[in-house]
């Protein structure tokens, strides 16, 4: 058994070092995404952990509006023996006060991209429920996440421009447990309708963290293919005053014409005592493509997150974002494989006409009725 300097903090869970997992299941995995943004640049990078695969992953890169482009650097390394160092080559994430202020950092990319920043929280974090999900009897994904805003102050450069990133948005998460898309892929087989298939009924997914003057809050759902709440969860934090917790959203989005690429729309937040609050958003930017972060089998190699390729290994590209009618990602993924843009960056007006802004995730996986798609 090997220690590392987590094991001198008493916060053990089993009787094993921290760096060994409960489970042996190689789609146990931990780690973080952040991104920061002003209109027409998003600014994003994820780190994560899969130490049943002996894996250390991430990425890092930048939507430039003005340029149309996505830029993706992904990385990986052996996660032993330095399994508790927060680095990946140029990549690196640093916790300067837990749950309030973490510094992340890419220098000497391979991408024109370069930053050092430091976010700090404007909100709580916020728990989400977890998400478990069985398929003909395996445990597929079982895993928590939270979700916070923020602000991020620092330095970035892009090719040789240099900007000083004055406290632009900001939001993070971070999860952990058992995703069945990080790992190795294991296709699970069975016999299609019988009561374990327990089929995925969702057919969109909204996930906002966003910040106006005097609030900043978070919520998200998922619905089915008719528009009906599968979950709903959410909170709205005031600069003054008791959190607010949420019971309900209801949503009008606007879409590119003939695409299901977002345009903008409203949602309106519902407390559990009937208060209604209404909020505004336009997207700012074009959307990032998380087939760049190597999500959805992204890799060159075909793979997903959490998968060895060696001690050390990196790769990048760039592709064209600014198509609104066909779905980008990188070229080398076939045009019915592609995933296409799902975080957006968005003004938004709160109900009062407080300015700020919000990431938005928005993913259709199918037909959705309320929006006319089939």
């Amino acid at each position: 058994m090997r220690l590392n300097r987590w094991d001198d903090l008493p916060f053990h869970q089993t009787a094993e070092p921290l760096g060994q997992p409960q489970t042996s299941d190689t789609h146990f995995n931990d780690g973080y995404y952040f991104s920061f943004y002003k209109p027409g640049i998003h600014v994003f990078m994820g780190l994560r952990l899969s130490p049943n695969t002996n894996v250390m992953d991430g990425y890092a890169g930048m939507v430039i509006h003005s340029r149309g482009e996505q830029r993706n650097q992904r990385l990986s390394r052996a996660l032993r023996p330095h399994f508790d160092v927060l680095e990946l080559g140029p990549l690196s994430v640093e916790i300067l006060e837990p749950m309030r202020r973490q510094r992340i950092a890419l220098t000497n990319s391979d991408i024109g991209l370069n930053f050092d920043v430091t976010i700090v929280a404007t909100g709580d974090p916020h728990v989400e429920h977890g998400h478990r999900q069985y398929r003909y009897g395996k445990l597929l994904n079982d895993l928590i996440r939270y979700t916070q805003t923020g602000r991020a102050s620092g330095l970035m450069r892009i090719d040789d421009d240099q900007i000083l990133v004055d406290g632009w948005h900001a939001c993070r998460d971070h999860s952990w447990g058992l995703r069945s898309t990080m790992g190795p892929y294991i296709p699970i087989k069975g016999i299609p309708g019988t009561d374990d298939a327990e089929p995925d009924r969702r057919a969109i997914r909204i996930w906002i963290p966003f910040e106006v003057d005097g609030m900043s809050g978070f919520f998200h759902t998922h619905e089915d293919a008719a528009g009906r709440t599968l979950d709903f969860e959410g909170r709205i934090d005031p600069a003054k005053g008791d959190p607010i917790l949420l019971a309900s959203c209801e949503h009008e989005f606007e879409y590119h014409p003939g695409t299901r690429r977002l345009k903008g729309g409203t949602f309106t937040l519902i407390d559990h005592d009937g208060n209604r609050r209404t909020f505004t958003f336009t997207s700012v930017c074009y959307p990032a493509h998380p087939q760049g972060f190597g999500y959805t089998r992204g890799w060159n190699d075909g793979g997903g997150l959490g998968v060895w390729r060696g001690e050390a290994y990196t790769e990048h590209e760039r592709f064209k974002v600014d198509d609104n009618l066909h779905k980008a990602a990188p070229e080398r993924i076939p045009a019915d494989r592609r995933l296409g843009g799902t975080e957006f960056v968005c003004d938004l007006t709160g109900p009062g006409g407080e300015k700020g802004m919000a990431h938005v995730e928005h993913m259709i996986y199918g037909a959705y009725e309320p929006s006319g798609f089939e």
